[in-house]
């Protein structure tokens, strides 16, 4: 039970784009600052598999020399993001976001970031590229960093945050963090849910313990989910490779009965939300219904195929994308036979982004003094739908997140920290070692992951949400107290790893559960079939799920700037329309 102890002036928890770029800005203010990445350095997280698009305004992307929409201004962007968000957006966070963008970019380029190509308000690189250059520039700047640590905990002393304990996973070993200032830049939480288009690692653990630190979660009801995804063949399971499919090549989806199911929505509908990233919203609930309505394929989705685009048209336009039929190390060339041959392939809603989490302030600090976070684990500008970029959203807002906690450590006092909350902490991690038998957690957790697809997807109602809060509740009973590993090695176990990041996820499943039930109106990527109106009236409230004891939600007003919301009560897909259609000509692809 000994344990390594090491101290800092900020401690960065995340090795993705988020994490890395705090610490630089952390670094750059003069605090001594040490990042801990779950897996191996820039290879762990959500930024290597991006795509990757970096979004900003086009008038500032043909400033920077690359082309870029001129009429498209910082104004017209903003305004364009705050509808696609229904309008909950944080307008000041999302002022921010579209005012710092080109200069993360420009410097992104600086530190070696190619740019492949750009459109009218993006420009296109990769996330392995995006890694590589803030990694070396972290190198260079002197961020310390540590690869292969899990966070099991943070520690707090008269509310604020003091330290951390740590794992590292080849030895086993503890590690003990002392720090004026944390930064949490954990990402989503993918491993709630199965399919999901995300990494692996993406369990949720740093929101849980911002969470049970004091800090607040806001909008956790707030799911993007990525549509016509891959469900089939299983070594594809989770591409998005079919969605690119759909997105940029013609194409069609029909359900099992052969019907092209979207021809009984509004056309402008239709043709605004397939052929823009607005799909991920209006196709994962068309395709949902259909499933709900038992019209769906064998693996609880639809098909995609060419239609009556032919052949050599449909390959000629995917074959940009996917040169050799090969996506991210995936082999396509089975499902392209299908598509040439005229079959369909089976795909569906498969979540890809979580739109809330841990709320912070401006200077991106929590409620719990000395607790930062950035990235996709906050609350952040994008309101109930993401269509713009998140890569842009982790390099704008680590940065400035990092320089506040590096401001914010230079003038705090270091805090002793007790030797028996860190003891109590390791026995309580070591107890799925100890534990003869007990529930096993790839067992449990895959039963859960299938429930969350099923009951906090696309489509909620209060019957199905009550109904999953309770099995959740039998897991935490039951289970979760029982959970033991097979192996009692404590050298890279991974199934002592998932026991101990389940509990979190467990967590956070509630906690969108509840605030998805709190929530009685359709908004965003969040739909109430029981409530399917959008109340413009009653609901320009964030959610906020406080942590005493049980988890408590309640709502506070949206903060806005300088764009009013609208009043009145719609049908939510008559908004989703209004919506579309007001968005501006420029960048609808992003």
């Amino acid at each position: 039970m000994t344990a390594s102890e090491i101290k800092t002036d900020v401690l960065v928890v995340g090795g993705g784009g988020a994490g890395f770029r705090a610490a630089i800005g952390a670094r750059d203010k003069g605090a001594e600052v040490l990042l801990l990445s779950k897996g191996p350095l820039g290879r762990c997280g959500a930024t290597p598999m991006a795509g990757a698009d970096y979004t900003l305004d086009g008038n500032s992307l043909r400033e920077l020399g690359f082309y870029g929409e001129p009429i498209d201004s910082k104004e017209t962007f903003f305004e364009d993001i705050v509808k696609q968000g229904f309008y909950l957006n944080n307008q000041e966070l999302l002022e921010q976001y579209v005012n710092t963008a080109p200069d993360r970019l420009k410097e992104l380029i600086d530190w070696g970031v190619v740019v492949v190509r750009s459109e009218e308000r993006a420009i296109f690189t990769s996330g392995i590229g995006m890694m590589d250059a803030l990694v070396g520039r972290a190198k260079q700047v002197g961020v310390q960093t540590l690869e292969d640590v899990m966070l099991l905990e943070l520690i707090t002393h008269d509310g604020q945050v003091t330290g951390a304990l740590g794992l590292e996973v080849a030895s086993g070993g503890f590690v003990r963090f002392s720090a004026k200032a944390v930064v949490i830049a954990t990402g989503g939480w993918h491993k709630a849910y199965w399919p999901n288009t995300g990494m692996r690692d993406l369990s949720g653990e740093g929101i849980a313990m911002a969470h049970r630190a004091g800090a607040d979660l806001g909008n956790m009801e707030f799911i993007t989910f990525c549509c016509n995804v891959l469900l089939w063949p299983p070594h594809a399971l989770g591409s998005i490779a079919s969605y690119i499919f759909s997105l940029r090549c013609a194409g069609e989806l029909t359900n099992h009965l052969g019907e092209t199911f979207l021809d009984q929505y509004d056309s402008n509908l239709v043709d605004i939300g397939t052929h823009m990233e607005w799909n991920k919203c209006f196709v994962s609930l068309a395709t949902m219904k259909e499933v709900r309505d038992g019209k769906g394929s064998p693996r609880g989705g639809i098909y995609y195929g060419r239609g009556d685009t032919p052949w050599e048209q449909w390959e000629r336009l995917v074959n940009v994308s996917f040169p050799g039929w090969k996506y991210k190390h995936i082999d396509l060339a089975e499902i392209v036979s299908r598509i040439r041959e005229g079959n369909g392939i089976e795909v569906g809603a498969a979540v890809e982004y979580f739109d809330g989490g841990i709320i912070i302030d401006r200077d991106f600090q929590t409620k719990v003094p000395g607790l930062f976070a950035a990235g996709e684990c906050t609350l952040g500008p994008f309101g109930a739908n993401r269509v713009c970029a998140a890569t842009t959203e982790m390099l704008v807002h680590g940065a400035e997140a990092g320089e506040n906690a590096g401001d914010y450590a230079l003038a705090a006092k270091p805090q002793s920290i007790p030797n028996s909350r860190f003891k109590e902490l390791q026995q309580q991690a070591c107890l799925p070692l100890e534990r003869q038998d007990g529930a096993r957690v790839a067992q449990v957790r895959r039963r859960v992951q299938e429930m969350a697809h099923e009951h906090l997807g696309p489509i909620r109602n209060e019957s199905q949400l009550t109904r999953f809060l309770g099995a959740l509740q039998n897991v935490k009973n039951d289970e979760l107290p029982n959970l033991a590993t097979t192996s009692k090695s404590r050298a890279y176990n991974k199934e002592w790893i998932d026991a101990l990041e389940f509990p979190n996820t467990l967590h956070l499943l509630e906690t969108a559960a509840k605030s998805a039930l709190f929530r009685t109106e359709s908004r965003g990527v969040h739909f109430r079939e029981d409530h399917p109106h959008t109340d413009n009236n009653n609901w320009f409230q964030e959610s906020v799920a406080s942590l005493n004891g049980e988890i408590q939600i309640s709502k506070r007003p949206v903060t806005v700037t300088s764009t009013s919301p609208p009043t009145g009560v719609k049908p939510y897909l008559e908004m989703l329309k209004e919506l579309m259609e007001a968005h501006s000509e420029v960048g609808g692809h992003h």
